[in-house]
C-alpha cells in the first residue's frame, strides 16, 4: 500500500520517535512511503525573515507537498497533530481528501490549545492513534477506533550502552531535551544543590539553546552543558549513568505527555528519576526501572541512593532496558501501526 505521512518538522521530538522509525520498517515489508514535513518545524521560524515571512514559506512549502502528494496518491494520509500549529483547519481538509483512509496521531494535549479543530480532526478520522491512556480517554468521547501506540526509540539506533568500568570516574546525572522544556530542572534544582554538597557528581544538560538555565539556581553543582544534535545525540545519552525528567505537577498539559526521555534513558540502560504525571506513574510505579520524585526530599534520597549504588543502577538499567524491548520499541509496535494504516 501507499503510506503518506504529514509531519511537524524533521527534529521535533514526536516525528523523530513516532514516524521516522517505522518508514524503513514498513518499506520492508513492501509499503510505498512518503513523508511531507513541515519546513521550518511548525514550531520555528527563520529569524532573518521573522515570523510572518517563515509562515509564508511554510505555506508555501506544504502546497507543494500537497502537490506531490497528489501525484503520489496515498491510500492512508497519516496526520501528525495537524498541518499547522494553529487554529486552521483549511489544509487538513486538503490533505484528507486525498485518500480513502485518514489516521490521525495525537501524542500530546494538542486539545487545550486547539479544543475545536482538534474535535474536528478526530471526527474527520478513521481511527486515531494515541500514545498513552489519558489522550485514550479523550479521543474516546468523540470516537471509537483508537489504537495506543506508546512514543517508542528504535533499538537498532538506541543501543544498550558499557557500563564504565573505572570505578574513581565521577558518576553523571543527565538531563536532554528541548530548550522549552528546559525550565522544569528548577523542580529538581533545589535538590541537586543540596546533593552536591555531599556527592560528587556532573550534571549534562543536553538542548539546543543553554539560555533557559540562566534562571535556574544550580549553585554548586558541576554543570556541563552540550549542544543537542541528532548526530551526537545517542554519544551523550551514553555518557550519563542516571536520568532526569522533572515535569510541574500544577499544569494540565503535563499528565498527557509521552515519557520520551524515560524511555530514551531506559532504552541505553541507565535509570531515571522522574516525576510520576501520566505514563511516567506507571513505567515508574514498582521501582524497578528508576524512582518517581514528588518533593524535594523524594529527589534527593533518590539520587543519592542511585549516585551511592553503582550494582543497583545496573539492575534498574537491565530492567529498563527489557521493558524498552517488549513494549516501547519500534520493533514491538511495528504490526500495530501497520494494521491501523491499512485499515484491518
Amino acid at each position: 500500500m501507499r503510506f503518506g505521512f504529514v509531519t511537524l518538522g524533521a527534529n521535533v521530538p514526536s516525528t523523530r520517535f513516532r514516524f521516522l522509525p517505522y518508514e524503513n520498517l514498513l518499506r520492508n515489508r513492501g509499503h510505498r512511503c512518503a513523508t511531507w514535513t513541515s519546513y521550518p518545524s511548525v514550531y520555528d521560524y527563520f529569524p532573518s525573515l521573522g515570523w510572518r515571512l517563515s509562515y509564508q514559506v511554510k505555506r508555501a512549502n506544504r502546497m507543494w507537498q500537497y502537490a506531490q502528494a497528489r501525484w503520489f496518491r496515498p491510500e492512508t494520509v497519516y496526520l501528525e497533530r495537524g498541518v499547522f500549529h494553529d487554529q486552521s483547519l483549511w489544509m487538513d481538509r486538503w490533505f484528507r481528501s486525498l485518500a480513502p483512509r485518514f489516521v490521525l496521531d495525537v501524542d500530546d494535549a494538542i486539545f487545550l490549545q486547539f479544543p475545536e479543530k482538534t474535535r474536528q480532526l478526530i471526527q474527520w478520522s478513521d481511527h486515531v492513534v494515541v500514545s498513552n491512556q489519558p489522550l485514550f480517554e479523550y479521543v474516546s468521547e468523540y470516537h471509537s477506533n483508537i489504537t495506543e501506540i506508546p512514543t517508542c526509540v528504535s533499538l537498532e539506533k538506541y543501543r544498550l550502552r558499557t557500563n564504565p568500568k573505572d570505578e574513581f570516574r565521577k558518576p553523571v546525572i543527565g538531563w536532554m531535551g528541548t530548550p522549552s522544556n528546559l525550565p522544569f530542572l528548577d523542580q529538581c534544582a533545589p535538590a541537586l544543590r543540596r546533593l552536591a554538597k555531599e556527592q560528587s557528581f556532573t550534571l549534562l544538560i543536553v538542548s539546543n539553546n543553554p539560555s533557559a538555565l540562566q534562571s535556574i539556581d544550580l549553585s554548586g553543582v558541576d554543570l556541563r552543558f552540550e549542544p543537542w544534535s541528532p548526530q551526537t545525540e545517542i554519544e551523550r545519552l551514553h555518557q550519563m549513568d542516571i536520568g532526569l525528567m522533572p515535569l510541574p505537577a500544577d499544569q494540565d498539559w503535563m499528565r498527557y505527555k509521552a515519557a520520551t526521555k524515560l524511555v530514551q534513558y531506559m532504552s541505553i540502560g541507565i535509570p531515571a528519576v522522574a516525576s510520576p504525571i501520566g505514563v511516567n506513574a506507571t513505567i515508574l510505579k514498582d521501582c524497578r526501572v528508576g524512582f518517581s520524585a514528588k518533593d524535594q526530599d523524594q529527589w534527593f534520597e533518590s539520587l543519592r541512593t542511585l549516585l551511592l549504588d553503582p550494582d543497583l543502577r545496573v539492575r534498574m538499567g537491565r530492567a529498563g532496558r527489557a521493558l524498552v524491548e517488549s513494549r516501547y520499541c519500534v520493533e514491538a509496535n511495528i504490526d500495530r501501526l501497520e494494521q491501523v494504516l491499512i485499515g484491518v
